[in-house]
């Protein structure tokens, strides 16, 4: 855990106290088999290349629930930043999903063309039904599990060395161990905490429920992928 993540959970924070809700299924996603695999290369291409062309089309997905978050909010500097963080999403993931596509041969129109597998078509539905009938806090709630979760999976693979120029999926694991990257998640962090006082009980209890559906979304991604899970014929 990083030094923001530790003085996140030693404030008691409502974001310290909605990872700690779901603390068990949590550090259950650095113990799945596709992390674990992904992390020491052992991973078979065919289950990334399942995993990439997925999480590209999430991706499309939670750029707009960023420019929904922008909508929601009256503060210029933080709609600029989510205006960043949009584009971001787009241009710097993306990106990474594109490389990894050309080295599979496939193309961006092919890559776009890829049905999403079922997991993936309701994390998305989730995130568009709160983004588009949220509140703020909630879309930032809805969100913020995808962010803090990769950014501990990369902190995670990577703690005892940089992945060796070899290594498959070096650049994913360099992706998400970034320090900028983590930025990411302590941002939408301090924004849910801010924007999080004053909110009634039932709107706290509102925000728990988000963020425990988004991270068993986040650990039911990984079991997507590990099974390249198709729709029933």
């Amino acid at each position: 855990m990083s030094a923001a993540q530790t003085g996140a959970m030693a404030s008691g924070s409502l974001s310290a106290r909605l990872r700690e809700s779901v603390l068990p299924l949590w550090q259950r996603q650095l113990q799945h088999p596709f992390v674990v695999a992904l992390g020491d290369g052992s991973l078979p291409r065919a289950n990334f290349e399942f995993y990439i062309r997925q999480d590209a089309l999430f991706l499309d997905v939670l750029a707009k629930c960023f420019g929904y978050a922008a909508t929601r909010s009256e503060d210029q500097a933080e709609i600029e930043q989510f205006g960043r963080l949009l584009l971001n999403t787009l241009v710097v993931e993306q990106d990474l999903h594109r490389r990894y596509g050309e080295r599979f041969g496939l193309t961006p129109e092919q890559m776009a063309a890829t049905p999403m597998a079922p997991t993936n078509y309701a994390y998305t539905r989730h995130l568009l039904a709160i983004a588009t009938t949220g509140t703020l806090p909630e879309i930032i709630a809805s969100m913020l599990p995808c962010a803090w979760i990769y950014a501990e999976v990369g902190t995670h693979l990577t703690a005892n060395k940089a992945p060796s120029p070899d290594h498959p999926y070096a650049d994913w694991l360099r992706t998400y161990a970034d320090p900028e990257f983590d930025a990411v998640g302590r941002w939408l962090r301090e924004r849910l905490d801010a924007h999080a006082e004053g909110l009634s009980a039932e709107a706290i209890a509102r925000l728990h429920e988000i963020f425990r559906i988004s991270t068993c979304y986040e650990w039911l991604f990984w079991e997507m992928a590990w099974q390249q899970e198709q729709w029933p014929a």
